[in-house]
Formats: structure tokens, C-alpha cells, sequence
């Protein structure tokens, strides 16, 4: 039989099981907590990965040219609003609309158009017209062509030694320096495949098939070689230039993305290669970009290119700009920002820390439109 328990047992036992509840519920409400946060993580990562890029899209859409037009007339469009009887307020200043005149830097070459004689008399009393004036109009004329530069190199020879000595001298006017020595390409033609694969984004294999349109054969191979060699005659020695003129600066920017080279010697295709670009500060004197290609993302690639460098360093945080120990580092705003930003985009309910975060944010940002 069991024996009835006392009050200050049954005190006793229940300010242990309230305990126990306490504890239940703390450690409840941390797990709710944390599996919030799970879920947070989850929706950005996956708001993230497949969450449409309009940097990605907006470039390659097949239809660029109706949407484009589309726009055009858009904008063109006057909207008709409606009389509401209220006082009219301050109108905006017009924009300027329709065709824009043609740059007055290009050449104008100027192509006459006059009456046929039996058409100067007037159609009423048959009277001959006098010219009263011309109307202009102008049209952009834009060539591709190419054209073989014969270069010519007169030869002397020597009469007398010709007669009289054994050996009869031949002199040659000489060649003028070429930017490829052996090559038939002039400057004009590197500058237009460079800034055709670089600038433009144009794959050799394209530039090969457009220069066919205008009768001129020249292989893939080709102009790999131009590439080539015109980086290793010249565009090195202005880039180690350009790098030594962006070290001597009091502010460099920073950051890194990976690419994808599809065919490099004794890697995959499918492995990770970093494109690290540093740049001056906006309001720098000499605007400098450049871009260095590097196998890896670790830290030896931005201590080697900037080895010894004592300014200012703006980065996005990541550790390897942190090594630099002798430059001063500045955080990057804009990529703080950006991770409250998804960080809100991704929660159900909007609000708490990303929000008041952004605020705070949109205050330092009203302070340096303000300095400007």
C-alpha cells in the first residue's frame, strides 16, 4: 500500500515539473526559432539559383528588334489625361523626341540632284526658273570594305659598279616599322579583330564568317595568331603600365567572379577558373580597369598583383582581399545591402532586421548623395 504523500512533496514535485516545462518550452521556442531561420535560407538559396537574372535575360532576347521598336513608339506616344477642372501645375521641361541629328564630326559628302533641263520652265507660263535655294537631307552611309595597301620599295643600283667593280651594290628603301612583322594585317585591321572579340563579344569563327561577306578569307587560326601576338608585342607592355599607374593610386576597388573555360591545357572544362578585376575610384584623374585571370580564388592572386600596395582596398569582404595586410581595407555598401535585400525578399511576412538594416542603408546613402 502506498503511503500518501506530504504537501511539501507534492510542492516539491510540481516545481520540478514546472521546470521541466520551462525547459521544454525554451528549448521549443529555440527550435521554432531555429527552423525559421532554416526556411529563410532555404527560400533565398533557392530564390537565388532559379530566381530569373534580367542581367542574363535581357541581352539574348530574340526578339530585340520588335521590342526595341515597341519601346520607341511607346515612349512617343502622347497620353491623352483627362480634364479634371483643377488649376494646371507646373509642366515638365519637354524631352527631346524623333530622329537625332547626325554627329557634325563625320564627313559629309555632298550628292547634287537637279532638274532635268526640259523641266526648268515654268509648268504655268514656260518661263525659265532660277534656282531659289536647295533642301538638304542627310542619310548615314556606313562601309565595310577592305582594300590591299601595296607597299613599294624602290631599288638604286650602281651603273659604274656595274661596269667597272666585281660586286654592284643594290639598296632598298627601307620598310616602314609593321605592328606584326610577317604579317599582311596593318593596325587598322588588329584594332578592328580586337575590338571586335573584346569589345563587341564577337567569337573569331564569326568575324571569320563577316569578313567572307566582304571577300576576304582569312581562318580562325589567323586571327587567333593576330590576338596573340599583338598582346604579347604590345598589349603587355600598356597593361604592366597600367598596372604599375593603378598601384601608385590612393583608392583601388576590388572583387572577383569565376569563369568557365570550356578548352585549357590539363584541366576540365567543368572546373572553376576566377576572372579578378580591380578598378580606380570613380572620381580618379586616370580611370583604370583591369582584369587578371587566375586558376584559383585564393589569396596569392591579389597579393601578387598588388604586392606592397598602402591605400585604400574596397572589397566585398572576402578573405583573401583581407591578407593584404599593408593596404587599409574599406567594406563594400552596396554588397551589404544587397544581402539584406534577399534576405527580405525572401521572408513571407516583410519586416524586422533586414528592414530596419535598409533604412539605415538608405540614410548613409542620402548622406553621400548630399557630400556629392
Amino acid at each position: 500500500m502506498e503511503r500518501a504523500r506530504s504537501p511539501k512533496d507534492v510542492e516539491a514535485l510540481i516545481l520540478a515539473h514546472s521546470a521541466e516545462i520551462a525547459a521544454l518550452r525554451t528549448e521549443n521556442d529555440k527550435l521554432v526559432q531555429r527552423i525559421g531561420e532554416l526556411e529563410e535560407q532555404l527560400r533565398l538559396e533557392r530564390a537565388h539559383r532559379y530566381a530569373p537574372r534580367s542581367e542574363k535575360v535581357r541581352d539574348r532576347i530574340f526578339n530585340e528588334a520588335e521590342q526595341a521598336a515597341a519601346e520607341e513608339r511607346a515612349e512617343a506616344d502622347d497620353t491623352a489625361v483627362p480634364d479634371t477642372g483643377l488649376p494646371q501645375g507646373d509642366k515638365p521641361e519637354p524631352g527631346k523626341r524623333g530622329r537625332k541629328p547626325l554627329p557634325s564630326a563625320l564627313p559629309r559628302q555632298r550628292i547634287e540632284h537637279d532638274l532635268p533641263e526640259d523641266q526648268k520652265s515654268c509648268p504655268c507660263c514656260r518661263t525659265a526658273m532660277h534656282r531659289m535655294g536647295e533642301n538638304i537631307t542627310e542619310q548615314l552611309q556606313v562601309e565595310v570594305k577592305a582594300m590591299v595597301l601595296q607597299h613599294v620599295r624602290f631599288k638604286y643600283g650602281c651603273r659604274n659598279c656595274e661596269r667597272t667593280g666585281i660586286d654592284a651594290p643594290v639598296v632598298t628603301a627601307p620598310m616602314p616599322a609593321q605592328p606584326l612583322p610577317a604579317s599582311v594585317a596593318t593596325a587598322s585591321t588588329l584594332a578592328l579583330v580586337l575590338a571586335s572579340k573584346y569589345v563587341d563579344g564577337m567569337p573569331l569563327y564569326r568575324l571569320s564568317q563577316a569578313l567572307s561577306r566582304a571577300n576576304v578569307s582569312l581562318s580562325r587560326g589567323t586571327l587567333g595568331h593576330w590576338v596573340i601576338r599583338s598582346s604579347e608585342l604590345h598589349l603587355e607592355r600598356i597593361y604592366d603600365a597600367l598596372k604599375e599607374r593603378l598601384r601608385s593610386q590612393d583608392v583601388i576597388h576590388g572583387d572577383e567572379t569565376w569563369v568557365q573555360v570550356l578548352k585549357e591545357n590539363a584541366r576540365q572544362a567543368q572546373t572553376k577558373s576566377y576572372m579578378w578585376g580591380y578598378r580606380s575610384a570613380e572620381d580618379s584623374r586616370e580611370a583604370i580597369v583591369l582584369f587578371d585571370y587566375q586558376p584559383g580564388r585564393g589569396q596569392q592572386y591579389p597579393q601578387a598583383f598588388l604586392a606592397g600596395y598602402r591605400g585604400l582596398l574596397m572589397s566585398d569582404g572576402y578573405d583573401a582581399w583581407r591578407t593584404l595586410e599593408d593596404a587599409t581595407h574599406l567594406g563594400c555598401m552596396a554588397h551589404a545591402r544587397r544581402k539584406f535585400t534577399d534576405a527580405l525578399k525572401a521572408r513571407k511576412k516583410p519586416g524586422g532586421p533586414p528592414v530596419l538594416a535598409l533604412k539605415f542603408f538608405d540614410a548613409l546613402y542620402e548622406v553621400e548623395r548630399l557630400a556629392r
